[in-house]
């Protein structure tokens, strides 16, 4: 009798134990309701504007909803025809890390706008400035040139005097792609509680910004690695480094808008 009371005990006791831990985890963690969808039909219509459309692009938090394309010398970049970011390279099944870029013509701001249906192309990504934003919006929905969608986990976030040029590379081998995931985390204006590493897919999202006036040539670069499997849609830690202060320094002198 008193074996079979001390395992009626001990299982009690396993029981509240793994509810207070569930319990702990849920009220710690918060998970993203961010999925992914069937974006054929809407790749269909955007080929319909004659472009080499390569897959689709959602943002969460953001109005991001748009065709990916390539670009050749015959590409018109400034027509209104359709939202669509484009790609200096040629993403195929080797590609692990393909690059977009689109415009941001309207968020000049020293304290960017966010939430404003309005913009179009990329001038929403300027809203991962925020931490704020991105404590709640850390996943992107990425349909590749071969029609797979998936859901890719923002790792770095930077705002720096870069022209792009890593945009026209498109397959890295595992050397450089350790060497370009430790470039974001160093540039990363937030420490940001993801793992990753070689054998991750990559994604990458450029826009221009005027942050530091009209005259610069600095670019707003998020980056995202695809969501391993069965990995759970949980926020990641946010933490604003030393490379933020500088950021937020400049968003307290004011918030005139730059010439465009």
């Amino acid at each position: 009798m008193k074996t079979k009371l001390f395992v009626i005990i001990a299982l009690i006791t396993l029981a509240i134990v793994i509810a207070l831990t569930l319990w702990y985890r849920n009220l710690h963690t918060k998970v993203s309701t961010f999925s992914t969808k069937d974006e054929s039909s809407n790749i269909a219509k955007a080929k319909e504007f004659g472009d080499d459309v390569r897959g689709w692009l959602r943002v969460e938090g953001t109005n991001i909803d748009m065709a990916l394309i390539t670009v050749d010398e015959d590409t018109n970049l400034i027509k209104g025809d359709y939202d669509f970011a484009w790609t200096n390279s040629f993403p195929d099944q080797k590609s692990n890390r393909p690059a977009f870029i689109s415009h941001n013509i309207r968020n000049v701001s020293r304290n960017p706008i966010i939430g404003d249906d309005t913009m179009s192309r990329f001038e929403q990504l300027m809203s991962f400035i925020y931490p704020s934003f991105i404590e709640e919006n850390q996943f992107i929905e990425y349909t590749n040139s071969e029609g797979k969608t998936s859901l890719y986990r923002i790792y770095g976030v930077a705002l720096l005097d870069d022209d792009q040029n890593s945009s026209y590379s498109d397959t890295y081998s595992k050397k450089e792609q350790q060497s370009y995931i430790k470039r974001v985390k160093k540039e990363s204006m937030y420490d940001i509680d993801t793992d990753v590493n070689e054998d991750d897919l990559l994604l990458t999202l450029f826009t221009c910004t005027r942050f530091y006036g009209s005259s610069t040539n600095y670019s707003f670069r998020v980056d995202a690695r695809e969501l391993r499997k069965e990995e759970e849609k949980i926020y990641a830690k946010i933490t604003p480094n030393e490379n933020y202060e500088v950021i937020k320094e400049r968003m307290e002198e004011g918030d005139e808008n730059e010439e465009v």
